[in-house]
């Protein structure tokens, strides 16, 4: 089921993709030939003026098809004979469609949920930011000389954080102006886990296990969805804070879970919790609102400004090998992930609600990808169309038919990498 959710919410994005594309085509007088709802053979079609519409077998995807896109044509009307400005705006106009559409599904998932801010909540004991003087209701202004758009943006630049001192900046209520100070980011102590999700009562997450990870001490244990964890060793258990505080202090000793499965007692032995990954922390929680108008529309902003900026961020730390390739995911490690996301929510609102933040999320990243200066994408089609204002000539068709194909190649080795990283992953959860 969650596969053919996330082949849906794929394909909506291919084809919101589509239409901008289909739309200012239509508007710039270009004449469409095609506009199609799937890929593969043609099922059933139908022609409304000069546009044929048809549904396709394959469900992925689609395609908006305009004369003289990828041959010569003496139709005034083909896409080849346009002026090189409509060219490139019913080139960018498939990105923008997929960037405004994550716009509207963040503001309105914000309006639902609410947002965080970047004004500090909460600061732990000892915390970097604690030592270098902040205080709860600061709000983080920079770090390392990078706007903040989002909170997330901190985690972002922590992910390749070497725990080396950086520059931070803040606004403090009732002074003027803008604080710096350096800021040493710290390791987190590992948590030591058992690989389960529980669920919640009253907001609070409660004992009743609801998701065992593959492979996890837990499910070695033979504990699966729905038991209720009611002991470990000699401490009681009635929420996953105990649990969790009793894990901590024992660490990666082995331990005794009891547990109730529908009404029976049962106790299982020698479960070994497995220490987190460790990672690079300034030990903040920042301020959660809800209700702000205009603060929800601005967070919306905000949030796709900031996994734009991210996006092009992880492909200069992919090329300078802060990140490694085997972080990359293609269609494969996608359509997991969003699977995941889905299961995250316990009712139908709270994974829909997940669901669209995952479509969001990769809506964003589909508009920007496709702007990347790469041949057989929209950003290749449009350093084109530059190169072509510089010569004072057209490219042919053909030559430029030719260029896509071999960015179509090259696009399909990438494929065939991300499916390595990909299917290992997935099999292995």
């Amino acid at each position: 089921m969650n596969i053919l959710i996330a082949i849906v919410a794929l394909s909506f994005l291919i084809l919101i993709h589509e239409l901008g594309h289909f739309m200012v085509a239509r508007w710039a007088g270009v004449k469409v030939l095609e506009f199609a709802v799937f890929m593969g053979p043609k099922l059933f079609s139908w022609k409304r003026g000069e546009t044929e519409y048809s549904i396709r077998a394959i469900p992925m995807g689609g395609y908006c098809k305009m004369e003289g896109e990828e041959e010569s044509s003496d139709d005034e009307r083909a896409f080849s004979n346009k002026s090189a400005g409509k060219r490139a705006l019913i080139i960018v106009a498939g990105a923008a469609m997929n960037i405004l559409v994550a716009i509207l599904i963040i503001t309105i998932i914000s309006f639902s949920m609410g947002y965080n801010t970047n004004a500090i909540d909460e600061l732990s004991e000892n915390s970097p930011l604690s030592e270098a003087g902040l205080k709860v209701g600061d709000t983080i202004v920079s770090y390392d000389r990078k706007f903040i758009f989002y909170p997330s943006d901190i985690y972002t630049f922590l992910f390749v954080s070497e725990g080396e001192p950086v520059e931070l900046t803040y606004r403090r209520e009732g002074i003027n102006g803008i604080q710096r100070v350096t800021v040493m980011p710290k390791k987190t102590e590992p948590t030591y886990l058992i690989g389960i999700t529980v669920g919640t009562t009253d907001g609070i997450a409660n004992n009743i296990i609801e998701r065992v990870q593959p492979d996890s001490p837990a499910d070695m244990a033979g504990l699966t969805s729905g038991d209720m964890i009611i002991q470990v060793d000699e401490t009681a258990v009635s929420s996953r804070d105990d649990l969790a505080r009793h894990l901590q202090k024992t660490r990666d000793k082995p331990v005794e879970i009891t547990i109730d499965r529908n009404g029976e007692r049962l106790t299982v032995h020698d479960v070994v919790p497995q220490p987190s990954e460790t990672y690079y922390d300034l030990g903040e929680q920042f301020e959660y609102k809800k209700g702000d108008f205009f603060g929800t529309i601005k967070s919306g902003l905000n949030y796709c400004i900031s996994t734009i900026r991210s996006v092009y961020l992880t492909l200069g730390w992919l090329f300078t090998g802060k990140v490694g390739f085997q972080d990359v995911s293609g269609p494969v490690g996608i359509v997991d992930y969003i699977g995941q996301a889905v299961d995250m929510g316990r009712v139908f609102s709270e994974k829909l609600l997940y669901l669209l933040q995952i479509t969001a999320f990769l809506s964003l990243n589909l508009g920007v990808m496709n702007l990347l200066p790469f041949p057989a994408l929209d950003g290749g089609k449009l350093l084109l169309i530059l190169i072509e204002k510089i010569r004072r000539k057209a490219i042919a068709p053909e030559k430029e038919a030719w260029i896509s194909m071999v960015g179509f190649v090259l696009l399909i080795m990438l494929l065939i990498a991300t499916l390595i990283n990909d299917i290992p992953r997935v099999f292995k959860r």
